[in-house]
């Protein structure tokens, strides 16, 4: 019988965010793929380590998948990262792919679970907490109350398109943005239309929480979360 194919998430940075089904078939899978050229650079699995010491013991699919736009660079490594996950899923092996957060949010796992799907072989979603969650958890924040509207929205938005909309803004991938990102919500501030909050790093050693969005490190990077609400 093939092996099935696990998109696991592990949650936003604090190993005891992990769930218990994750833990559960991050143990009981035979071995991990990991979207990095090594365990070293991988985020996601330092998370899981925490949770799962045993994983250290299992042997791992790198998948290394690229920082660009480049689509044809981006469609050969998810080729490759496929093709390898393939061949272990046809001699049997059930594979936990771990990743940041939910594997539906703006994951790379999931060009994995539909060319996996699409090749005849099992592949199954394990939820994990979405980063926005536990970044509004650590804030005190509702993320939306009664008729609120709630948007998740990559950063690349400017600050007209986070004005055309109502309620709650959640930015994420701030990353190489957030310098021009914070000029923006800063001047909304300034006019008494929103107010902006943002947490990077969240739930990890390097965790910085902003209350207010004039002291955001405009070099916190990638893994920065900013929620914005109406005034």
């Amino acid at each position: 019988m093939n092996g099935i194919l696990y998109g696991v998430g592990v949650g936003p940075g604090d190993p005891e965010l992990i769930t218990l089904k994750a833990v559960r078939i991050i143990k009981e899978c035979h071995m991990l793929a990991i979207p990095a050229q090594s365990k070293e650079k991988c985020t996601a699995y330092s998370i899981a380590l925490g949770a799962v010491p045993e994983i250290s013991d299992k042997p791992v699919i790198y998948t290394d998948i690229p920082m660009t736009k480049d689509m044809s660079v981006l469609s050969q490594a998810y080729e490759k990262g496929a093709e390898a996950i393939k061949k272990h899923l046809a001699e049997g092996r059930d594979i936990a792919f771990l990743t940041l957060g939910d594997p539906t949010v703006y994951s790379t796992y999931m060009v994995f679970h539909d060319n996996i799907i699409s090749c005849g072989f099992e592949a199954r979603i394990i939820n994990g907490i979405p980063s926005f969650c536990a970044a509004a958890a650590r804030l005190g924040t509702s993320l939306g109350s009664r008729n609120e509207n709630i948007h998740i929205l990559p950063a690349s938005y400017n600050s007209g398109d986070i004005q055309a909309l109502d309620g709650t803004r959640v930015l994420m991938k701030s990353g190489r943005r957030l310098k021009e990102l914070k000029q923006g919500l800063s001047e909304l501030e300034k006019q008494g239309r929103i107010k902006s909050v943002a947490v990077s790093n969240c739930g990890m050693p390097a965790e910085k929480v902003y209350k207010d969005i004039e002291l955001l490190d405009e070099n916190s990077g990638y893994f920065t979360t900013v929620i914005v609400k109406d005034k």
